[in-house]
């Protein structure tokens, strides 16, 4: 087969992609041409496209020992170098790239993409040679793209907004734009969860194989999962922060509302879910054991936590403590819950890519709940001196170390799985055992002090019974024999006699 037929086949097998079939023609006529540059380059392309960056590497050295001034070569060296971690090299090839082809908006885009992914950020030049790139050619979605995805890596939500409009309006099947769009509309910049698995199903439509959007549409999924233990997480923590300061009469009104909200919160989720995502979805990825085991352990932690919200209102310190214990207690099931839910994600079967943002979410979660609910926590703990109950402080304080603790070993499970990427592992690793230390002795603390804090409240008295007295217990009392009186005996009085004259 002639290099040009073969350049050409390959190309287009790579578009809709095969890239394995366009390693396999290109790889047949190596031989004919082992030294063409653009052979070497198209060989390399394919090795990039199947995850294989030694291999570009090797073609694109081979390439430029053929033909230095060739641009894809160098573009090629730049790109495979960035992914094998050689940026000093990467910027190196890019800015040679960029002297070949000084007004080529690819060269431009290269360039602004290495100083932004690359250790040394230079936002400024970057954002320079973006610029001039867009007005190079303004009418190229795929430019538009490029420039979408470095503003993402700014995080500059305005410019990603602005770029991927632009080339949909160009482009309107763009796969990576299209992506992008359901990107911003899951994270809430624009339209909703919903808007962005109808975006993600055209796009899977259109381009079936597209494991990208694949994998954005299995994170919906999941995080919608783990938002059913994140909802007994809520009801608990609110519950409890409510015992400290509420009165009971108040907590019996409140009790009926959590007894009724996390059923009606769990039914939305799952009536959404049914709806956006594809038929027959939500049921693959839910009967499957571990799965099933998750949604029965938030079921029954629900449960406890309700029954420890019924204690709670009681005025007897026995069942505040008794309620406050099983708070705690439905918190750490539906934690156990939602890691089980998360490990899933990073393990997913057959019909799921493999993930790559589960240390990205845990990660924001972490932050978000350090950032709002832990400066909650500890004005509550200044302000238990004057509060009803100040012991359900620790109940307070144990659910959310529960929580933060589950989140902390989510982040560790998601940086060890990823750790190739993570430069400074042994900094983060350190980090992240502190952070276990810390929630774990939240966890200890708090549940002390529900059980030797002050609680304010009725005490259970137990009423001694009456004695049981015997009757041999008495002495016995002896008996007095009163002696019997004697009667004086009558005395007969002599008769008068009459004198006898």
């Amino acid at each position: 087969m002639p290099v040009r037929a073969a350049l050409e086949r390959a190309r287009i097998a790579l578009e809709i992609g095969r890239a394995e079939e366009a390693r396999g023609i290109l790889g047949a006529v190596l031989a004919q041409a082992p030294d063409d540059p653009e052979l070497l380059v198209a060989l390399g392309n394919t090795a990039f496209a199947l995850d294989d960056p030694q291999d570009a590497w090797r073609c694109a050295g081979r390439a430029i020992g053929a033909d230095p001034h060739l641009p894809e070569a160098q573009m090629l060296a730049a790109m495979s170098s960035a992914m094998l971690g050689e940026w000093t090299r990467a910027r190196e090839h890019s800015e040679t790239v960029l002297r070949l082809l000084p007004h080529e908006p690819a060269a431009l885009l290269l360039a602004a993409w290495m100083l932004v992914f690359g250790p040394s950020d230079d936002s400024g030049r970057a954002v320079t040679l973006l610029s001039e790139a867009v007005e190079l050619a303004p009418d190229d979605a795929g430019v538009h793209c490029s420039a979408a995805e470095i503003y993402e890596r700014l995080g500059d939500a305005e410019g990603l907004r602005r770029h991927v409009g632009a080339g949909l309006l160009l482009d309107p099947t763009h796969t990576d734009l299209l992506r992008m769009q359901a990107r911003l509309e899951f994270g809430g910049v624009d339209g909703g969860r919903g808007s962005a698995v109808a975006t993600l199903r055209g796009l899977l439509a259109q381009a079936p194989t597209d494991r990208a959007a694949g994998r954005l549409l299995a994170e919906v999924h999941w995080r919608a999962l783990m938002r059913l233990a994140a909802w007994v997480w809520f009801f608990a923590g609110c519950y409890a922060t409510a015992a400290m300061w509420a009165p009971p009469l108040l907590l019996r009104m409140l009790s009926p509302v959590l007894l009724a909200a996390i059923p009606l919160a769990w039914f939305g989720v799952f009536h959404k879910l049914r709806r956006q995502l594809p038929a027959g979805y939500l049921r693959a990825r839910v009967v499957r054991p571990r799965v099933v085991l998750a949604l029965l352990v938030t079921a029954g932690s629900a449960f406890g936590v309700v029954v420890g919200a019924v204690a709670m209102r009681s005025e007897y310190v026995g069942f505040v403590r008794l309620g406050s214990w099983m708070l705690v207690l439905g918190v750490v099931g539906a934690a156990l819950a939602h890691l089980v839910l998360y490990t899933a994600w990073l393990r997913p079967g057959r019909d799921d890519p493999d993930p790559e943002d589960g240390f990205d979410f845990a990660f924001s979660q972490v932050l978000v709940h350090g950032a709002v609910v832990v400066p909650l926590v500890v004005i509550a703990g200044l302000a238990r001196g004057f509060v009803r109950q100040p012991a359900v402080f620790g109940a307070v304080l144990a659910v959310v170390g529960a929580i933060l603790f589950t989140l902390v070993l989510e982040a560790g499970i998601g940086i060890w799985r990823g750790r190739a990427g993570f430069r400074r592992l042994p900094a983060m690793a350190a980090i992240v055992c502190a952070l276990l230390t810390g929630t774990g002795a939240a966890v200890w603390w708090g549940s002390g002090e529900i059980v030797d804090g002050e609680m304010r409240g009725r005490e259970f008295v137990n009423v001694p019974a009456p004695p049981t007295i015997s009757p041999r217990e008495f002495p016995t009392i002896p008996t007095l024999r009163v002696p019997t009186l004697v009667v004086p005996p009558t005395v007969t009085v002599a008769p008068t006699v009459a004198p006898t004259r």
